[in-house]
């Protein structure tokens, strides 16, 4: 591969790899998945969060996976013609609607979702039990303190009047 060695040189060592692998093990799912069953990435991550929990409505969606409110709703637009989510009002707000995923919507996340386990079982396959354990629980750590640090420059900016 003719830029591997981006790895070694890179100033971001963890964050360079993180996405790295992220590229590479995500992207061609992602075509696969438009191509196969006909979804996009917004509409996947729609799938995924009302698998997760029912009734959340396009905000919720877009503060959990820092997706823009555009690409939610084009999602959520395409999936509710597809069949594969419903809306209904949310009774403590009329000015939003609750999504939740139809059996249909379920039965497509299950299909997708089995080529993302298969293809997560690959590449750990390099790993030992142990290591993949160590790797998880590094990963839920990081994951875990993103409330912490999304607030932190430089993700946002000084305040220089105080």
């Amino acid at each position: 591969m003719k830029l591997l060695d981006i790895i070694d040189n890179t100033p971001i060592p963890v964050g360079y790899r993180i996405a790295f692998l992220t590229n590479f093990w995500r992207e061609p799912l992602l075509r696969r998945m438009e191509r196969e069953f006909g979804l996009i990435r917004p509409e996947w991550t729609v799938l995924i969060c009302l698998v997760y929990r029912d009734g959340l409505n396009s905000r919720d969606i877009c503060e959990v996976t820092e997706q823009p409110s555009n690409s939610i709703s084009r999602g959520v637009a395409a999936l509710e013609e597809k069949g594969l989510i419903h809306r209904r009002p949310d009774p403590q707000d009329a000015r939003r609607s609750l999504l939740f995923i139809t059996d249909e919507g379920r039965a497509m996340h299950d299909q997708v979702m089995d080529l993302f386990v298969r293809a997560e079982r690959s590449i750990l396959e390099v790993l030992d039990a142990e290591e993949t354990r160590v790797l998880t629980g590094l990963l839920d750590k990081l994951a875990r303190d993103v409330v912490r640090w999304s607030h932190l420059p430089p993700y946002k900016p000084i305040d220089t009047d105080v």
